[in-house]
């Protein structure tokens, strides 16, 4: 359940600075969708994901975990859930250190789509424009790029053969692989 805190942190994140990746799919946006929607989703897709698990997965609340190649745990809390369009969550290891994250669908046309994943950091919050550009330019978005390229990257290649994508199949990442 979202509480006033949870609300109260989403709005400040959406004026933070933010990394995202959009590629094309072989799929319309309610077929990557049912994709999305399944409990544990990301295990057969994300390339730095060893482990997703739902721990509530119901109309009235979606939480899951997922435990990164590197043992990193990261709970995630779904804010928004819209069927054949996408979700917001809030993902990280403490109520206090969470970054937003957004998953968007748009159809391109009936057998094609295209997701936007998109990540505002908490580590943002509370600093100063010039530290955050500065941060942001420097170290935050060329990784988070990289990473946020990956998991589309997964995402197009599970929905055009149905196979497990490989763990670090386009390249180790240093906050996620081991």
């Amino acid at each position: 359940m979202l509480t006033d805190s949870d609300r109260v942190q989403v709005d400040r994140l959406r004026s933070v600075p933010f990394a995202s990746a959009s590629m094309s799919l072989p799929a319309s946006a309610a077929q990557a969708f049912s994709i999305l929607e399944r409990p544990g989703h990301l295990e057969p897709f994300h390339p730095f994901c060893q482990e997703n698990t739902a721990l509530a997965w119901d109309d009235s609340e979606r939480r899951d975990r997922i435990v990164y190649l590197n043992g990193l745990r990261l709970d995630r809390q779904f804010v928004r859930w819209t069927p054949d369009e996408g979700f917001e969550l809030l993902i990280g290891g403490s109520a206090e250190k969470r970054s937003l994250v957004t998953w968007m669908l748009r159809d391109d046309s009936s057998v094609s789509s295209t997701i936007t994943i998109t990540v505002r950091p908490y580590i943002y919050a509370g600093k100063t424009r010039v530290t955050n550009a500065t941060l942001h330019a420097l170290w935050i978005r060329p990784r988070l790029n990289a990473y946020l390229t990956s998991v589309v990257n997964g995402l197009n290649r599970y929905l055009e053969t149905g196979e497990r994508v490989a763990r670090n199949a386009w390249g180790s990442h240093p906050w996620f692989s081991r």
